[in-house]
């Protein structure tokens, strides 16, 4: 209603129709209610004028929820309605009736635009799609764009930024990812955050260093793969954030009962690991504990248990050749003192394990499986200095070793990749 006066005169009037008629005290307050109501408006602030900071806070707060609700317009259009949904109330909790506050003429017209831009440039991008990998790997971060950013927030916030960071800083970033585990998986889903990431993780320096810790001086160039990541994919080599392991399992005949009427059987389970490290170390672990309760063990170079084998070992093309000894542990049955006067006896040996292994394929994942070839022990006895050498390969051979990711085992990092 423009003008509350017109409100107030029928209400005055039929007020006076009801009770006294006298026309000159119906306008003596009709006088005093002009009085007050102009009181009350120059004393009121004009409609609108709200602080500077408010009205910079309501402005953004509204771009935001548009922003908001013209993503759920996007997917509610390309059929995925149940994001679509999560996008909308997002926005409505922004401002409860942002579909009043968009010009959807405007979004149309700039969504047609789009659409015969990328139909025009489909066209010229036949050929591009055909060598859409190579394409792909040989992006590299632009030098010359803005501020040398390589990616951007999508929302505005208030909190620093990653793309404020220089390119080779965020590079040194990435070898503490991959660190000297060579955690090759973080790096690969690092990169599928965004393109300029994707970026960044293929940085030829971080995949060559990979390559010089896994084959050292037999290391070659690049140019038969097409790059240091694709030889680093290509060419056999073992994995080093997990664990092979294999599950053996016998049947063992019981003793007899005392009437000779049956005769019991055990079927013994138990389990074989091998942990790899880039170094060239190899720890063998045999024990019929659960994985749960073993591969913590495994973590350390330095670690130390009873009955575990420790050495070094060699990649050779797809085959691994490995020199193990069993770990001393404190013999804690015999004092120390006693240990420096005992003397050496016929029965003092030193056993040496020899172990050869094949790296294979298992289904989609490249050498997550090791075949065993050679499996030998060497007892060489002290006093005498003799040697025998035993086969512990049977007919049918030993279960292969199949690789399992621990992500305990590069869940933080001591030093980066260099």
């Amino acid at each position: 209603m423009d003008n509350p006066e017109e409100a107030v005169i029928p209400s005055l009037l039929s007020s006076g129709a009801q009770g006294n008629t006298d026309p000159s005290e119906m306008e003596h307050e009709l006088h005093d209610f002009r009085s007050q109501w102009r009181q009350e408006l120059s004393t009121r602030s004009p409609r609108g004028a709200e602080p500077a900071k408010d009205l910079q806070r309501d402005s953004y707060i509204l771009e935001q929820a548009k922003v908001l609700f013209m993503k759920g317009s996007q997917l509610e259009q390309s059929g995925q309605l149940y994001e679509a949904v999560a996008f909308y109330k997002r926005a409505t909790q922004l401002v409860p009736d942002i579909e009043f506050h968009i010009d959807f003429t405007s979004f149309h017209n700039s969504r047609e635009r789009q659409e015969s831009e990328s139909s025009i440039g489909s066209i010229d991008n036949e050929e591009l799609e055909e060598n859409l990998v190579d394409y792909f790997q040989n992006l590299q971060l632009s030098e010359d764009s803005d501020n040398q950013k390589f990616c951007s927030p999508e929302f505005q916030q208030r909190v620093t930024h990653i793309s404020v960071l220089p390119v080779e800083l965020l590079n040194y970033v990435l070898r503490w990812v991959v660190s000297v585990d060579l955690d090759m998986k973080s790096l690969e889903n690092f990169s599928l955050v965004c393109r300029g990431f994707y970026l960044a993780a293929r940085d030829e320096g971080i995949w060559r260093s990979a390559c010089q810790k896994v084959w050292g001086a037999s290391t070659g160039k690049c140019k038969k793969y097409g790059g240091w990541r694709n030889m680093f994919i290509q060419r056999p080599h073992l994995l080093f954030n997990g664990c092979y392991i294999s599950k053996l399992s016998y049947v063992r005949p019981g003793e007899k009962s005392l009437d000779n009427f049956y005769r019991p059987y055990h079927l013994v389970e138990y389990y074989r690991y091998a942990r790899f490290f880039p170094e060239g170390i190899i720890m063998i672990f045999t024990s019929p504990d659960d994985p749960h309760s073993v591969l913590p063990k495994l973590q350390l170079k330095s670690a130390k248990d009873t009955g575990m084998l420790k050495g070094m070992y060699k990649l050779t093309g797809d085959t691994v050749t490995a020199v193990l000894k069993r770990v001393k542990t404190k013999d804690q049955s015999i004092p120390y003192y006693k240990k420096q006067q005992r003397q050496r006896n016929q029965n003092d040996m030193e056993m040496t394990y020899h172990v050869e292994l094949e790296l294979c394929n298992m289904g989609r994942k490249s050498s997550a499986k090791l075949q065993w070839v050679k499996y030998a022990v060497t007892t060489k006895y002290l006093m005498t200095g003799q040697e025998n050498t035993c086969a512990l390969l049977d007919n049918k051979g030993f279960p292969p070793l199949l690789f399992s990711r621990v992500k305990s085992y590069t869940s933080s990092s001591e030093t980066p990749l260099l």
